[in-house]
């Protein structure tokens, strides 16, 4: 069965998913979206992009935690920039209450910037109050820079293993889009003009700078 569920723990939205597997320490799948940049008078281009992904993300509620769904979602995005895609899995032998900070660390790792130190801690508080989830989605889209917007992509998934071992595959797309393209901004403007600041939206944090 799937919800919305909004935590109050450290105020950061998040998309739950409640899972069927009897496993004792993991039982959710979770998506965030995430947006940096500085405070604007109207909405940033990386602010329209991600209210247009979520929005069609929430076409199809069955597939809304679909990894495949986001990467395919991410990828209609016109004119990308040196895109770019990363699987790879990691094991680590972890305490069970340290997997949220691993999914964290692995999220924010890519993005880059210096953000690290402003999204760990509160995804990694936030996904600590929710149970240790099997699988974690995390979009960022990054406008510090307003002539760019950096785009990444970490889906995740976890399996148990014994002792302690856990073994977490990682799939991570990444792209930016050159602002200063006369041809980008046109197609970002034609494409995504309709669409304003996500609202109050149980997945979505923004971080200013």
């Amino acid at each position: 069965m799937r919800k919305l569920y909004r935590g109050v723990a450290v105020g950061l939205p998040i998309l739950i998913q409640e899972g069927t597997d009897m496993n004792k320490f993991a039982k959710t799948i979770a998506g965030l979206f995430v947006v940096i940049g500085p405070k604007s008078d109207r909405p940033l281009e990386a602010e329209r992009i991600c209210s247009a992904l979520i929005q069609k993300l929430l076409e199809d509620p069955s597939r809304k935690l679909d990894p495949g769904t986001w990467q395919n979602a991410v990828q209609m995005v016109p004119s990308q920039v040196e895109s770019a895609i990363i699987s790879q899995t990691l094991n680590r032998t972890i305490p069970v209450g340290d997997l949220p900070g691993a999914l964290a660390s692995i999220c924010v790792g890519v993005v880059g910037g210096g953000h690290a130190p402003n999204l760990t801690k509160p995804v990694t508080s936030y996904l600590s109050e929710h149970g240790e989830p099997t699988a974690f989605n995390c979009l960022v889209l990054d406008q510090t820079d307003t002539a760019e917007v950096h785009v990444s992509l970490t889906c995740q998934n976890v399996k148990e293993g014994h002792s302690g071992d856990f073994s977490i595959a990682s799939t991570q797309l990444s792209a930016s889009l050159a602002l200063s393209n006369k041809r980008t901004q046109t197609i970002i403007t034609k494409v995504f003009s309709s669409f304003d600041t996500p609202g109050d939206e149980p997945f979505y944090l923004r971080i200013f700078t």
